[in-house]
């Protein structure tokens, strides 16, 4: 946008008293609105050539637009003048223009003929116009003013840098996922069926499987888990396909369940092994926390209550270790992990703040596996403190294993602000609903009285304040009392 004043010249036909008085009104109006116009009536003074007046403003520098108020009259005769024969000094002929800065002129119809063809001269047939005889004038003269100032209301966005894929040497694994996911999005959506999540998947945990490794030692679990970012960044991109097709919840809680039973399996990557290590598996369970509470993430953001919903009150049948093969039946708190390897391995090891953090963990994932512009480090902590402060309102106590969800990151979390003060109103309780699968506000009244503060849910030897609760944030008697 200009940051000075800017000037334009007017050039128009005296075709009759009534339109010339048109004219200086929009000038008038133009100088109201910050412009410094130059016109005939205003400033050619007696005795002053009147076609050196119209040339000097129209190659003059310091004047940066030429507008030309093209009717019939000034059609004709711009079409048949040369070197500014004629009376009507301010009408510009094919020499002039062909002369100067093309880019200072903007054509203004201001009369089209009987046919609605409008009238320009020959020499500006080709140029783009603005259109001031239609009926959307304002909208017309909206776009003039934005062009004198240079500050159009659709801006051409800046030149970014080169995409990283054209240079990156990505592994062949990581080249299929993103094939399987640009196939995936020229899909005809009303013919995609679960299917397409499922083949996705299959190669997604293929390609992951070479990040395992038995008797793990702290720097490569730290390179695999720095690695395996990319991995998990493609497969984020994939959600916003797959959110389209109906059952996304349902669908994506039978894939998690899927990926963990094969890849907290020995016998997935040994099937002859005879033993393995609860640390072989570190990195896999945190990676399948980690796309699981991003995927939670993603709903929040688009606000899909009802997948949430259908996401964790599904009964998850799970391995119950490493080896054999039972499996039992268990809620969304199965996929909460806590990492020995990054909190008690190699944490110790590392020197200053690092050692003292919470958490490891959560300062990786909220600090340094952002993945803008959805997953930034607030919105995934805001999202695990979701899955923790709604879990006792879903009624999954016969499922529970442990204690719930623990919400690792919630130190990261928005402390200043929650979704749930806005239950006072009853349009968000409406929508809200959902999540909790109830209908009414009573009914969803009773179950949020059971997600209350509990002081246990901290840090151990932290002086940091237990996870906030829904009921932290508003009293019950406020719920719904807004429209």
């Amino acid at each position: 946008m200009l940051d000075r004043i800017p000037q334009v010249f007017l050039s128009y036909s005296w075709t009759s008293k009534e339109y010339q008085q048109n004219i200086i009104e929009l000038a008038t109006r133009m100088r109201h609105d910050g412009v410094d116009v130059k016109l005939d009536v205003w400033d050619l003074k007696e005795g002053q050539d009147k076609y050196a007046y119209m040339e000097q403003c129209v190659t003059n520098p310091e004047i940066d637009k030429v507008l030309i108020f093209s009717d019939r009259q000034y059609t004709e005769k711009a079409n048949k003048r040369s070197g500014g024969v004629g009376n009507e000094t301010t009408i510009i002929s094919d020499e002039v223009y062909g002369h100067a800065n093309q880019q200072k002129f903007i054509p203004i119809v201001m009369e089209r003929d009987e046919l609605g063809k409008e009238y320009l001269p020959s020499f500006l047939k080709s140029r783009l116009y603005l259109d001031f005889s239609s009926d959307n004038y304002e909208e017309e003269y909206e776009k003039l003013i934005r062009i004198i100032y240079d500050a159009p209301s659709q801006r051409k966005p800046e030149i970014g840098t080169p995409p990283s894929w054209l240079t990156e040497e990505s592994p062949d694994d990581l080249y299929q996922i993103k094939e399987k996911t640009k196939k995936i999005s020229l899909t005809d959506l009303s013919g995609m069926k679960k299917v397409e999540v499922r083949d996705f998947v299959d190669t997604y945990i293929e390609a992951i499987k070479q990040f395992y490794v038995s008797n793990i030692d702290n720097k490569t679990y730290l390179e695999n888990f720095k690695k395996m970012k990319e991995y998990r960044d493609v497969f984020l991109d994939h959600l916003n396909v797959f959110s389209k097709l109906d059952g996304f919840g349902k669908i994506m809680a039978d894939e998690f369940e899927r990926m963990y039973n094969i890849l907290f399996n020995a016998y997935t990557f040994d099937p002859k092994t005879m033993s393995c290590r609860e640390n072989d598996f570190d990195l896999f369970r945190l990676h399948i926390w980690e796309l699981f509470l991003c995927t939670v993430t993603y709903m929040l953001h688009f606000e899909l209550y009802q997948d949430i919903h259908d996401l964790l009150v599904h009964t998850y049948f799970i391995r119950k270790s490493g080896l054999g093969s039972e499996k039992v039946p268990a809620s969304y708190e199965k996929f909460c992990f806590y990492s020995k390897m990054l909190e008690e391995n190699i944490k110790p090891t590392l020197g200053g703040d690092l050692s003292r953090k919470y958490t490891l963990m959560g300062h990786f994932v909220c600090t340094q596996r952002e993945f803008l512009p959805i997953y930034s480090g607030r919105a995934m902590a805001n999202a695990d403190l979701f899955l923790y402060q709604v879990y006792n309102g879903l009624k999954l106590g016969t499922l529970t294993q442990w204690f719930g969800w623990f919400p690792t990151l919630y130190v990261y979390a928005d402390e200043c602000d929650s979704i749930w003060k806005r239950l006072k109103s009853r349009q968000f309780c409406e929508s809200i609903m959902p999540v909790f699968g109830v209908k009414t506000v009573d009914k969803l009244k009773e179950v949020i009285s059971k997600c209350i503060y509990d002081r246990s849910v901290c840090y151990s030897n932290s002086y940091h304040d237990a996870a906030s609760a829904i009921l932290t944030w508003i009293d019950l008697d406020e719920v719904a009392i807004l429209p």
